[in-house]
């Protein structure tokens, strides 16, 4: 009836093996794929695609629920902890000058690219922790960087410069730690996506449609949430390819 990744011509899939494949990986997906073809041969069709189905959910549940957990505790993260930081920071440099707290450009980007990584680690960190567990390497590592970035929300200059470099020292020990290099390639694979599609959206509207920021600002979280869901996408095909196990073999299942 469907024609599996065991057949001769391995370089052909239907696309019942391709999406099953993409959640499961070639391997199980193949092995599934030749039980349910050949109980399928007593059974009727309608049996078939409702275990097919049945077999979809029961293995990707766990992508879309970490990314619903992932809005929602984001949502809650920025509501509470984030603006007490801010309530804080408001209270704490009231009275300092304009020239200390922005003393240089380069510190301004440099301040904004620490506040931006810290917005999208606060929401991989649920995503990963759903989607892969707490023993994962890349679950690990977005931890520690996350630690060491929320204290930018202060915007203490000091406490900003402070976790500068330590996220620089934390991202160098990764790179040149083989155990740490491929989890923190993901990482910054999905913060990019989910970075680059927000900054699209705002610059695609203002800069070329000539929108008034208060207008985009109204549809910010429709955006936000299309370039989070992009970056969960990647985030879960990055790991499929870099970290999880390759198997033994090429052989095929028979």
């Amino acid at each position: 009836m469907f024609e599996s990744f065991s057949s001769v011509d391995s370089s052909r899939t239907t696309p019942t093996e391709w999406l099953l494949a993409r959640i499961a990986g070639r391997e199980q997906a193949a092995a599934i794929m030749g039980d349910l073809e050949e109980l399928s041969a007593t059974r009727s069709k309608s049996w078939f695609w409702t275990t097919y189905a049945r077999t979809l959910i029961t293995l990707g549940w766990r992508t879309p629920v970490a990314f619903l957990i992932a809005m929602v505790s984001m949502r809650f993260i920025f509501r509470t902890l984030i603006l007490l930081l801010m309530i804080h920071r408001t209270s704490r440099l009231s009275d300092a000058s304009l020239s200390d707290m922005l003393s240089t450009h380069a510190r301004i980007v440099l301040y904004n690219c620490l506040i931006n990584a810290a917005r999208f680690l606060v929401f991989a960190l649920p995503f990963v922790v759903v989607r892969f567990g707490l023993r994962n390497r890349l679950t690990q590592l977005t931890c520690a960087l996350l630690l060491i970035a929320v204290p930018v929300y202060t915007l203490r200059p000091l406490v900003m410069d402070l976790s500068g470099i330590l996220i620089v020292v934390a991202v160098v020990a990764a790179l040149l730690t083989p155990l740490w290099r491929k989890p923190l390639i993901v990482l910054a694979a999905t913060c990019t996506t989910a970075m680059a599609a927000i900054v699209t959206y705002f610059f695609v509207l203002v800069g070329v449609f000539h929108q008034n920021i208060i207008t985009v600002s109204e549809s910010k979280r429709i955006y936000e949430a299309i370039g989070f869901a992009l970056a969960a996408i990647v985030c879960v095909t990055m790991h499929h390819l870099l970290l999880q196990q390759p198997p033994a073999s090429d052989r095929t299942i028979a």
